[in-house]
């Protein structure tokens, strides 16, 4: 027997009732997807047309108005907890703090360490690109590094330039 069912774009695909299982596994055919053969008089869901093509998927029964407030799923999280938020390295965060106590300090190991954990995150967070904040403040902790020792330079240059200018008008 020839079956039809709606697929994504609404057109009528028809494929022969043993394909059915192997469309229902690979998800094609959902328990939601219109079916329909010559037996039927209209469309319906495949779910209640061939239950026993989603054995294990056993739907939950229809809710009434005053039931849907009271539903808790398995998929929220219990109270206190905090939903799955995307890690954050920790390397990354070192970055961005070395390298705006590099700025603020004008003292280049904190700017060279900020520079050097920035690229470890950097390259850590392109390899892994599922976490998203991590390559924003690595990038940032290697900007702000290379900007604090660039600081640090101009500050030991003028330094150096006020202790020549000092000895140069004693004499």
């Amino acid at each position: 027997m020839n079956w039809y069912y709606a697929d994504n774009s609404d057109s009528q695909v028809s494929v022969e009732e043993s394909q059915l299982p192997e469309l229902v596994a690979s998800q094609t055919i959902k328990p939601t997807t219109l079916v329909w053969n010559e037996s039927m008089t209209e469309w319906q869901p495949c779910s209640e047309v061939r239950p026993d093509l989603f054995a294990g998927d056993s739907l939950p029964p229809s809710l009434s108005s005053a039931q849907p407030g009271n539903i808790v799923t398995a998929t929220q999280p219990e109270p206190g907890l905090v939903a799955n938020q995307s890690q954050t390295d920790s390397v990354s965060v070192c970055a961005l703090v070395f390298g705006i106590l590099g700025i603020l300090s004008c003292f280049t190991p904190f700017s060279i360490a900020g520079v050097v954990c920035g690229h470890i995150a950097r390259k850590r967070a392109l390899e892994n690109p599922t976490v998203a904040s991590n390559a924003g403040m690595a990038l940032t902790g290697i900007i702000t590094g290379y900007v604090g020792i660039v600081l640090s330079v101009l500050f030991v240059i003028v330094y150096f330039l006020i202790i020549a200018a000092a000895v140069a008008s004693e004499m």
